[in-house]
């Protein structure tokens, strides 16, 4: 296997002056990913924790020659590390030992309500695969921006580490732009978003066209409808969703929006929610929800609505498990660099956790807090060392 330390080494740029530098870049980014594996709440119990089991990194090749680095060199560090590198450097570690990333990715963002300050940059946007369950790209959205822009930059990266082509990507209803199905198509990948009240005309244009291939006379495919009903987390909802394809011999669809040209769709339809959702506090909401569905490829009713349902992953299996397990809104690391970079590190963890096909990260972080000697076992199973 292929050891990170080997790969980080070279891959992100130290930008400390080397007068005086007396612990490597590579070490204390291993501190702080230990830190975040056992559990750790700050980066003073991290270089405690360093200082205390100096045999455990001498056994990962990185022996704390001047001993444990001081909290505030870590934070120093950190802020002005290179969140881009950071991203580059783990998706060659994940490219080195042959992590399959699948077919479909989701993008979405988060706030990480804990950072303040009018430079700081407290949203990020992430991409995350559905297979397997990887977080492969991040960009930190600036608060003069907003996710659509950001999006590209993303792709971008995506790009440059080889994940997006090919891939079915999937986005809110935010990212439902004639900018972003064109950017998205550029890059050689799919989209598959959903229509919303941001874009009225484009809905009303699916629900024209869908009545037009439904009456006895038409000549277009007919078309396809499936539904399904959830009833698990205190809700019971009913999803139908019916979609259209594009004639044989044709590349798209063909939508009346006048001017306004979606650019490759092949697929679009309506989806509808009805039921009941119950919350904490035991108030029954009613469910009754109609969209609209693009996508650059042919599906059928039944992939759309899989599809849409998974596209959850990313908020349950990333956003989720960073507040609930790694108390990421909690952090107060806001400088620089700094909350980009952690939130990273925490997702690089997700992603070796569920790269392992472990059943619970929070047991797997529970179980490493308890036993440095499981701790050091977990670093070899994942080819961190």
């Amino acid at each position: 296997l292929f050891p990170y330390t080997t790969l980080f080494r070279s891959a992100i740029p130290d930008t400390r002056r080397a007068q005086g530098r007396r612990h490597s870049l590579v070490l204390i980014l291993l501190i702080v990913f230990v830190a975040l594996l056992r559990n750790s709440k700050d980066l003073k119990d991290a270089c405690l924790f360093a200082q205390v089991n100096r045999k455990l990194f001498k056994r990962m090749g990185l022996p704390l020659v001047h001993g444990a680095p001081d909290p505030t060199t870590v934070s120093r560090v950190l802020r002005a590390l290179d969140p881009e590198a950071l991203v580059s450097a783990f998706m060659g570690f994940m490219h080195a030992i042959g992590t399959s990333l699948g077919d479909t990715l989701s993008f979405d963002g988060k706030t990480m309500r804990a950072v303040t300050g009018e430079t700081a940059v407290r949203h990020i946007l992430s991409l995350f695969t559905h297979e397997t369950h990887l977080a492969v790209g991040q960009i930190g959205v600036d608060g003069k921006e907003n996710e659509i822009p950001a999006f590209e930059r993303l792709l971008v990266q995506g790009t440059a580490h080889g994940t997006t082509r090919g891939k079915l990507l999937l986005g809110d209803a935010l990212h439902t732009q004639r900018a972003t199905v064109k950017a998205v198509l550029a890059v050689g990948a799919d989209y598959l978003f959903v229509v919303k009240g941001n874009q009225k005309g484009l809905r009303r244009a699916i629900q024209t066209k869908l009545a037009e291939v439904q009456e006895p006379n038409s000549t277009s495919p007919k078309p396809n409808s499936y539904a399904c009903e959830t009833t698990d987390r205190k809700r019971s909802v009913t999803t139908t969703v019916t979609v259209m394809t594009a004639p044989a011999g044709n590349n798209e669809l063909a939508l009346p929006t006048g001017t306004q040209h979606w650019a490759g769709v092949r697929t679009a339809g309506i989806l509808h929610r009805t039921g009941t959702r119950i919350s904490k506090d035991g108030k029954v909401t009613p469910v009754d929800e109609t969209i609209g569905v693009i996508c650059s490829r042919l599906m059928s009713a039944e992939e759309v609505a899989g599809y849409l349902r998974k596209h959850w992953c990313i908020e349950n299996n990333l956003h989720w498990v960073k507040d609930e397990v790694f108390g990421e809104d909690k952090h107060t690391l806001r400088r620089g660099n700094a909350p980009q970079v952690m939130s990273f590190l925490r997702s690089m963890v997700i992603s070796l956790c569920n790269a392992l096909k472990l059943k619970s990260i929070s047991d797997t972080i529970h179980n490493l807090e308890k036993s440095t000697p499981l701790l050091g076992q977990f670093m070899r199973m994942a080819a961190v060392i």
